[in-house]
């Protein structure tokens, strides 16, 4: 039997992914070629279903496409070359920066553990392990300390998870219709509505800094008119579009991860039109979701909290087989808060002053008080957090190098207790996730690797490396560790970009 490669070009750790997915699902590796593997499975059904990487079955007598092709299909580009499909169904609806790719997340669940019964995201950001669970038949338990990325989150699932997706559409629909129409007429007419029975004064005199009177006044009519519908997942949805489009419209640049203004002279694009377009490409995906098989009455749950707050995981505690597959933010991460500060804001999920404070709490931040380098300096000084060699090792060396330099501004001297905080945190998470799995259960954390000059020289922070040794002392062990040859994810920011992850797969140790 010959399961094909898709149309599309596999990088080669696909490909590798793609053998182990098959032995785990049962099915004795002979050859690969060009055109796919060639095997031998009992249960073709199970490969069929299951399966990441092909794109179908075949024997002489058949040719069976597999349910990731199936679902793939209606995304692939069939005017040039094809690509892979990473924007189906709901994945679709937000584009949450740092969210990684849905494919990495089934293949692993194959090839770790296909007896979980729940998948847990301690790092859920924008939802992708979440519905990737729900559709292999899982239950799905999301934690996330962002705002933002909680919200889209929980409404993913929830149409994943709906019953009546027909019902849905229609109410999304007829509400975008009224809302687009009254964004419509207020931006041509240049006429804002009062926000302050749905959002602060600060929030609303925040919002008007960064968009132009014309954007503000269109905004200003869908804010007030869904803000009220946001504990209906019609609401929700039409609020996750109204997100998505935000900084297209507004003054702050669009291709830069920070706060920044835009040259004079910016004239906004008529925000209804995007919005319509937004809320219709979220129906056309609930459509695709109402032809998944999702196996069942699979259920989901996504939460605003911390991996280092015990009692935010306390659900983990009822389930029968725990896995958890997570992509976590990598030492000194990207500026998610900030990249997302206007739909926090817009959405009436943190005020300004807040989302400060959410910045320099989120887990890896580059962002932290004077009398919170000083703490952590300290910590590091003693090692009191009990990190292993290599993490503290490497803070020290940065340290010592940006002494030598004599020229360490801020920033660069914050570096080696950001690592130290990073790693520690990262530690009581491992440790809090520890205690609600038992004996045999999996984690697979998938993170790259950054850099950082110090003393006029560049230094790599292998994090995938050094969170291994962390999990080593938080009560798992090693078991596999996988290179994802990817690309660096954003075009901006090269001398801290991602040029390669790897998966971290870690077994939980007996007590």
């Amino acid at each position: 039997m010959l399961a094909s490669w898709p149309d599309y070009r596999l990088f080669p750790y696909e490909r590798r992914l793609a053998e182990l997915e098959a032995r785990s699902l049962g099915a004795q590796v002979e050859c690969q070629n060009d055109s796919g593997l060639e095997l031998s499975c009992a249960d073709v059904a199970r490969l069929t279903d299951r399966s990441t990487y092909f794109a179908s079955l075949r024997t002489r007598e058949i040719e069976i496409p597999t349910a990731q092709a199936r679902v793939e299909a209606i995304h692939l580009n069939g005017n040039g070359r094809a690509r892979q499909a990473t924007r189906y169904g709901p994945h679709g609806f937000h584009e949450y920066k740092g969210k990684f790719n849905p494919q990495i997340v089934r293949a692993f669940v194959n090839i770790v553990d296909t007896e979980a019964d729940l998948l847990v995201d301690p790092f859920c950001g924008s939802g992708t392990a979440l519905v990737e669970a729900l559709r292999l038949g899982m239950g799905a338990f999301g934690l996330d300390s962002s705002p933002i990325a909680s919200f889209v989150s929980r409404t993913k699932v929830d149409v994943v998870t709906s019953r009546r997706p027909s019902l849905l559409r229609r109410r999304l629909m007829a509400l975008v219709d009224d809302v687009a129409s009254s964004m419509k007429d207020a931006q041509d007419a240049v006429s804002p509505a009062p926000l302050t029975a749905v959002l602060s004064e600060e929030a609303v005199s925040y919002l008007q800094h960064w968009f132009t009177e014309p954007a503000f006044a269109a905004l200003s009519h869908g804010l007030g008119a869904l803000l009220p519908r946001r504990r209906s997942v019609a609401g929700r949805l039409a609020l996750t579009a109204l997100s998505s489009i935000l900084r297209d419209v507004s003054l702050q640049l669009p291709e830069d991860l920070r706060i920044r203004r835009r040259p004079a002279g910016f004239v906004a694009p008529p925000l209804w039109e995007l919005f319509y377009e937004a809320c219709y490409n979220i129906d056309r995906a609930i459509g695709e979701v109402a032809e998944w098989t999702t196996g069942g009455d699979a259920s989901a749950r996504v939460i605003l909290g911390s991996v280092t707050s015990r009692d935010d995981l306390a659900p983990l505690r009822d389930a029968r087989r725990r896995l958890i597959v997570t992509s976590p933010p990598y030492a000194m991460a990207l500026p998610y808060i900030d990249t997302d500060r206007l739909s926090l804001v817009a959405l009436g999920l943190a005020t300004p002053t807040e989302v400060r404070l959410l910045e320099r709490q989120l887990m890896g931040s580059r962002e932290w008080l004077r009398s919170e380098a000083n703490s952590w300096n300290d910590r590091l000084a003693t090692n009191a957090d009990g990190l292993p060699n290599s993490v503290v090792d490497l803070a020290l060396e940065i340290a010592r190098r940006n002494a030598e330099s004599g020229d360490a501004g801020f920033r660069k001297a914050a570096v080696p207790g950001l690592v130290y905080r990073y790693f520690a945190q990262m530690g009581e998470g491992l440790k809090n996730l520890a205690s609600y799995q038992t004996a045999d259960e999996n984690a697979v954390f998938i993170v790259g690797s950054n850099r950082t000059t110090a003393g006029g020289e560049t230094l790599m922070i292998p994090t995938p490396l050094l969170l291994a040794d962390v999990a080593e002392s938080s009560g798992y062990t090693l078991d596999a560790l996988h290179e994802l040859d990817t690309w660096p994810r954003y075009g901006l920011h090269h001398a801290n970009s991602v040029q390669a992850e790897q998966a971290v797969v870690l077994r939980r140790r007996s007590s």
